[in-house]
């Protein structure tokens, strides 16, 4: 190997070991927090006194295991954060789905326009959204509601949704659905039967976005919930009181939170995997 693309290869690899460092430090450093005991917080990085599981068990069952500690149980926020996002993906992704063929495969007048002007729903600042939106969901009865929050979370992530399918389906050749026309196929069957299987990684690929945008929202969560639909997002920043912020609860379900987006994701990535083994045998 060439003396300077050797000494350019070990400087790159330096300089990516302390971004990672750098950027993994402040979750080892919260995890060593969710192993020390309640009400007390590592000075430094390095390993507690004393390692204990009991924020998590406290953050689990909702009982207080130590003379210091929250009695929240994130459960019930978890189930709520799941259904909402279930259904933001659901919605998303049957609308964008649709949406996103239409730009791709047909052209009319102001065809451009009106798709560049999704970009100005992504650029508009969420919280000038919160007026208008928690006005809406009044109106209509659906203010502490999973479809309502729901609701506003596909609007949110809609632009993107249509932007990312709109790339996978000009990626898939025109000459496929128009054998099948050719072939006695209706336009549906062609949509079902050809472009969508050979779209499923850009699917799963949009789901994993809306998914994860969804999963954390803090904000209209905030909003728009009166304790009937708290989500996970709201669990965690309620470990506090007047006095105090429960940082070993909070950082354990902060971690415990991160389980079903693993899970997720690990399923999403094994279909965006057999979408494109299915994309290649067609």
């Amino acid at each position: 190997m060439n003396p300077r693309l050797q000494t350019s290869t070990y400087v790159l690899l330096a300089a990516a070991l302390l971004i990672c460092l750098w950027t993994i430090f402040p979750f080892l450093w919260f995890f060593v927090v969710s192993l020390t005991t309640p009400g007390r917080i590592p000075r430094g990085m390095q390993l507690p006194e004393e390692m204990s599981l009991v924020s998590y068990l406290a953050v689990i069952t909702g009982k207080g295991y130590a003379a210091v500690g929250a009695k929240i149980s994130i459960v019930p926020n978890l189930v709520n954060s799941l259904i909402v996002t279930s259904l933001t993906v659901a919605l998303c992704l049957s609308i964008s789905t649709g949406a996103a063929y239409v730009f791709s495969r047909f052209r009319f007048r102001f065809m451009a326009v009106l798709f560049n002007s999704l970009l100005m729903v992504r650029m508009t600042p969420a919280i000038s959204l919160a007026v208008p939106m928690f006005l809406m969901m009044t109106d209509y009865g659906l203010v502490d509601s999973y479809l309502g929050l729901a609701l506003v979370y596909t609007l949110l992530q809609m632009p993107l949704a249509i932007w990312l399918m709109k790339g996978f389906f000009d990626a898939i050749p025109r000459e496929l659905e128009e054998q099948a026309l050719i072939d006695g196929a209706t336009l549906p069957t062609a949509l079902f039967r050809i472009v969508l299987p050979l779209a499923a990684p850009g699917m799963a690929v949009t789901a994993c976005f809306v998914f994860l945008a969804g999963y954390i929202e803090y904000m209209f969560a905030a909003i728009l919930s009166r304790g009937g639909i708290n989500t996970l997002p709201l669990a965690i920043a309620g470990f506090k009181s007047e006095h105090q912020i429960f940082y070993n609860e909070m950082a354990a379900a902060s971690f415990l939170s991160m389980i079903p987006m693993a899970l997720f994701f690990l399923l999403a990535g094994r279909y965006m995997v057999g979408g494109l083994s299915m994309g290649a045998l067609k």
